[in-house]
């Protein structure tokens, strides 16, 4: 197993907790903080959280850019609980992957949540221009569209639905960033979670993607996040 990557201390934010929360915490803060955002969408009559800012982030979410597909407001976080980076599709570019790498590294979030919706055009059209041969498209467009229809490369043009392409998707970049050796000491030893989930675009629940069987099982006796420095 390669060694955990480092960065110097001048990198790391003044005040950062020595330990990142656990990693199955956070992700079980995301699952909790999105039903209450869901049955608040309901209608339910549920008590204001905290809206004081958080001091750092424990998740950081890779979304879509289209409007309403990724944000904070998600998990009823408090400010700067929960970042988010936000492509089309979402995709795996450079600056992506800096910004998770920055995220995993220096800020020590405990999961790293990519976020597909429903609805997603950027797929379904990446999706489209895939079945069609990737026909010439101006600027970077060309190189999109395959990280943009990542997961739906083995479905047949005419076969499978928009939302077997949006899941099957979520999944390939899930895949890909356990593998990325950047990542590979902190997921490996469970430090780092790579979930994944669909949003539904019209009640604001999440469908979180079960884990694959590959997954590891994180490692028992790490401490538990103060929450008070994380967020509500």
């Amino acid at each position: 197993m390669p060694l955990p990557p480092s960065v110097p201390d001048w990198m790391r934010p003044e005040g950062l907790p020595a330990h990142r929360m656990p990693s199955a915490q956070a992700l079980q803060r995301l699952i909790a903080g999105n039903g209450r955002r869901r049955r608040e969408r309901a209608g339910e009559n549920l008590a204001p959280g905290d809206a004081v800012s958080a001091a750092f982030p424990f998740a950081l979410v890779v979304g879509c850019l289209e409007p309403g597909a990724a944000s904070e407001d998600l998990f009823a976080e408090r400010p700067g609980a929960v970042e988010c980076v936000r492509t089309a599709g979402p995709s795996l570019g450079s600056d992506t992957m800096a910004a998770i790498e920055y995220a995993a590294l220096v800020q020590n979030v405990g999961i790293v949540l990519v976020l597909g919706h429903r609805n997603c055009a950027a797929v379904i059209a990446a999706r489209e221009a895939r079945a069609a041969g990737r026909p010439s498209l101006p600027g970077a467009l060309g190189e999109w569209v395959p990280m943009a229809a990542a997961g739906s490369a083995a479905l047949p043009a005419t076969g499978g639905t928009a939302s077997d392409s949006i899941t099957g998707h979520v999944r390939a970049l899930r895949a890909e960033l356990r593998r990325a050796d950047s990542l590979l000491s902190l997921t490996r030893s469970g430090q780092l979670k790579i979930a994944g989930g669909v949003l539904d675009d019209d009640t604001g629940g999440i469908d979180f993607l079960p884990d694959e069987p590959d997954d590891v099982v994180e490692p028992v006796g790490l401490p538990r996040a103060d929450r008070r420095q994380y967020g509500s």
